[in-house]
């Protein structure tokens, strides 16, 4: 299924973070972080929540918008843009006053409004969630990427993915857009060997806010309509939804059960592994 998007595109664009590597385990080493930050009287709670959240028996599931201000996950259309049902952390609909009925992908701002698009949110919401402060958040976060290329077994390169990339870059355009910082990225692409294989990398893309504008500079950068470029990565809010909102095909990397969309331009798959 994967082959028959491919064949009818031009350009397709990865993403770096959870789409070129295998392996989730930096996402448990991300909690252990963000548990150091938190009084311990929470963990267990925490623990709890995290676990119901993965077994998607929580509001909180990839797809969802997480609202700090008002602590509360809102369900969200990536079509229509519009929040609708408010639910709090017992998995209760709740009403909330003065709440927006439509948030653009660019209106996600983590200040009050975070996109749950893969796996590194729930975590980052349940800490908020127990009071822990962005800093704290960003600090877990940070400390996670520097230990991914060090710690043995936390970062699994994709089975065939290096040759399957080489082939595929003789006849299409392969772009990079990633929000991790180009030091991450180049570090990264060195460990898994990918280093030669885009034509555009793109860092720091503060994706989703930016992912449509990212998407059309490069629709202007090779002269292609939507139809004929294909993003691929494993976060729905970052690089799926504004892709199906362009027009353009879009492939979710995951082992998601949720089902987020119908679209004849979208198809989820588990891994890029070709071997």
């Amino acid at each position: 299924m994967l082959n028959a998007f491919i064949e009818k595109t031009d350009v397709i664009i990865f993403d770096l973070d959870g789409t070129l590597y295998e392996g989730d385990q930096h996402f448990a080493l991300m909690v252990n972080h963000l548990k150091q930050r938190l009084p311990e009287k929470h963990h267990q709670s925490f623990d709890e929540l995290y676990q119901q959240s993965l077994a998607g028996k929580h509001a909180l599931t990839i797809g969802k918008v997480y609202d700090i201000q008002e602590d509360v996950i809102w369900t969200w259309n990536p079509f229509t843009t519009e929040l609708t049902n408010a639910q709090n952390w017992n998995n209760e609909l709740v009403h909330i006053k003065n709440a927006p009925d439509k948030l653009a992908v660019s209106e996600f701002d983590y200040k009050r409004f975070v996109p749950i698009g893969d796996g590194w949110w729930p975590p980052y919401s349940i800490a908020r969630h127990f009071g822990l402060s962005n800093e704290d958040t960003q600090w877990a976060y940070r400390r996670t990427k520097e230990q991914m290329a060090k710690l043995d077994g936390m970062l699994e390169p994709t089975p065939g993915l290096q040759e399957y990339l080489e082939e595929l870059s003789k006849t299409k355009k392969l772009v990079l857009i990633t929000n991790s910082e180009m030091e991450d990225v180049h570090r990264l692409l060195r460990f898994l060997d990918l280093d030669h294989i885009f034509s555009d990398i793109v860092p720091s893309a503060l994706k989703p806010t930016n992912t449509k504008k990212h998407f059309k500079d490069v629709l202007a950068r090779y002269n292609e309509k939507p139809e004929q470029v294909l993003s691929i990565g494993d976060n729905f809010m970052n690089e799926v939804a504004p892709a199906l909102q362009l027009g353009m095909y879009a492939v979710w990397l995951t082992t998601s059960k949720e089902e987020p969309v119908k679209e004849e331009k979208f198809m989820k798959i588990r891994t890029l592994a070709t071997k």
